[in-house]
């Protein structure tokens, strides 16, 4: 897996952040087309350890780690929305002078990509989505319940967020050894960095609304398992508003196809991105 890398906060993009680094992982030919890869709310750019080796071979893969997770610095503002993410991924992509990218995200990554494609939708040349989360016009008591949990988790330390245990995340038939990466992984969470996502998880962006803006090609992964974003509750109500949209169900697949399934999703992506 590559090594962590740091890159510079454009300095005309400065006032947004607590700090001037953004921190990410990169593999693949330097001027290949990109694809950039972003994380869901528990996790960080080492999710995406299976897809570098993929993926690498003929694209540029660079996989973000989000303001305020791992080495990043956090955004300046507590209650960030979809604009705050989208700005934040259009900085990160002009720090590394990419101007049109593939954009993939998982879960809190997902929300976060189709904030960007819908304001800055030139920058993008196709969208996948796994996990995907559309938001919510009114936030269910449960879901805000479900949200502060794990913030709570977050803030009494990284063991205690980490230890909860992923087998609500994933698919019955994901391997242990697989299972015991995602613990360690999300022990790497700083909380101040998850309160952010968290912020913006329960705020009143939802993208079905807005999708007549995402007029790229989208892909949408989606597990037959998954219990975190329900597809009637999420893909089901984002697919009929996409001009070029598209939902593959993954049987016995849950919320993370990226290391449930890494080579199908490595396949579903490369045959995605040759149309």
């Amino acid at each position: 897996m590559p090594e962590t890398a740091l890159v510079r906060v454009p300095s005309a993009a400065r006032h947004r952040y607590l700090g001037d680094r953004l921190s990410y992982r990169a593999a693949g030919p330097e001027g290949a087309p990109a694809i950039v890869l972003l994380h869901g709310i528990g996790a960080h750019s080492a999710y995406f350890r299976w897809a570098f080796d993929s993926l690498s071979t003929t694209l540029r893969v660079v996989a973000w780690n989000a303001p305020g997770y791992w080495l990043s610095d956090n955004l300046l503002t507590r209650a960030p929305d979809d604009m705050d993410y989208a700005q934040a991924v259009a900085d990160f992509l002009d720090a590394l002078g990419l101007e049109r990218v593939a954009l993939a995200g998982n879960s809190f990554g997902s929300a976060v990509a189709q904030a960007f494609a819908i304001h800055f939708p030139y920058r993008v040349s196709h969208l996948m989505l796994t996990g995907t989360g559309v938001g919510q016009k009114k936030l269910p008591l449960d879901r805000r319940h479900s949200f502060e949990a794990r913030l709570r988790r977050a803030e009494q330390g990284s063991y205690q967020y980490g230890d909860a245990g992923v087998d609500h995340m994933v698919g019955a038939a994901t391997p242990h050894e697989v299972r015991a990466m995602l613990v360690e992984m999300s022990r790497g969470i700083q909380a101040e960095g998850l309160a952010r996502a968290v912020a913006f998880r329960l705020s009143k962006f939802f993208s079905p609304d807005h999708a007549h803006h995402m007029n790229m090609p989208v892909l949408m992964l989606q597990g037959s398992e998954d219990r975190i974003n329900p597809r009637e509750e999420n893909a089901d109500l984002l697919l009929p508003q996409l001009s070029q949209g598209r939902l593959d169900i993954l049987a016995g697949v849950g919320h993370l196809p990226e290391v449930e399934v890494p080579s199908l999703y490595a396949q579903k992506v490369a045959e995605f991105l040759s149309t």
